[in-house]
């Protein structure tokens, strides 16, 4: 089926495939790709079967939505939708073509800082007032309902304290609940930034909607890390000194995103280990053994958490 959507929406949109071939995003079963439009201008396709599942097509409706709701308003630079539609067939969006990622081990400390300041744009804008944007926070849900087994084969032999880091998820949620909820991205890493002369371009905006500020600042050091990229400290340097926040309550932030970086390693990361080399999976437990430090001895290191 998604073959057929995608040929269906070549001809609908009136756009010619650019030579080279789609990618599958494995998370959504999207199939995603460059074309041209009639005029030669370069645009991006993608495209949701319905055989993608349930969460695919919710995810994909969510980002259609976007495009037509907040994409003309939210303050930051995003492709702007050339067309798109839903059917029993799937989701189709038709976008302009807004640039290309690069390797977060190439980005230098102004673009860090840049990306600091342009999300904490984002997570200052008033939440959206129509309802539905709630979006399935699949970390608190695996706080209630851990998968014991997967975590505990993954991370027993690697980090000591695991045992009391289990038995403290409520103090986990606690942290990263603090800063009140924002509009957030919510699949928020270099990937997603593309790259457009000196301006950033926020793209993907499936699981886009309100929810907690440190799930984007802390994702962002979840992806890199397998790569051997530090998210450095202009980042949230430049986030905090953007957003209003109160003197002293830098220390408030700074312990949500050691919550929430941490917590998502430990109960989230584990089935994606697979993905990754021996190297990357090193990295991973290393920097979980050094945030577990700073979550359960807060007076004894510092809870910086691009350190």
């Amino acid at each position: 089926m998604g073959a057929r959507l995608r040929d269906r929406a070549l001809t609908a949109l009136g756009v010619v495939s650019d030579g080279g071939s789609d990618s599958l995003e494995s998370r959504s079963g999207a199939s995603v790709g460059s074309v041209r439009r009639a005029g030669g201008e370069r645009a991006f396709l993608k495209v949701v079967p319905a055989s993608a599942g349930a969460m695919s097509l919710a995810n994909a409706r969510n980002e259609l939505r976007f495009y037509r709701e907040l994409a003309p308003v939210v303050p930051v630079r995003v492709p702007r939708l050339i067309d798109g539609w839903e059917d029993g067939d799937g989701v189709v969006l038709l976008l302009t073509h807004a640039g290309e990622p690069r390797e977060a081990a190439s980005w230098t400390p102004e673009l860090w800082a840049t990306l600091g300041r342009d999300l904490a744009a984002l997570h200052t804008m008033p939440p959206p007032a129509a309802a539905g944007w709630e979006r399935p926070d699949p970390l608190l849900a695996a706080l209630d309902d851990p998968d014991l087994p997967g975590i505990t084969a993954f991370w027993g032999d690697a980090l000591p304290q695991l045992a009391v880091l289990l038995s403290s998820a409520a103090e986990f949620r606690r942290r990263m609940e603090v800063p009140p909820p924002v509009f957030r991205h919510g699949d928020f890493h270099t990937d997603n930034i593309t790259h457009r002369g000196a301006s950033l371009v926020f793209c993907d905006w499936q699981t886009a909607g309100v929810g907690r500020p440190s799930t984007d600042l802390a994702f962002l050091s979840v992806r890199t890390t397998p790569g051997g990229t530090v998210v450095p400290p202009a980042f949230v340097d430049a986030y905090l000194a953007h957003r209003p926040v109160a003197v002293g309550d830098r220390a408030v932030w700074e312990r949500a995103l050691v919550a929430e970086e941490l917590a998502t390693l430990l109960w989230l990361w584990p089935p994606f280990a697979a993905y990754n080399d021996a190297e990357g999976i090193a990295r991973v437990r290393h920097r979980a053994r050094a945030l577990a430090d700073r979550f359960l001895y807060p007076k004894e290191r510092s809870p910086d958490p691009t350190g």
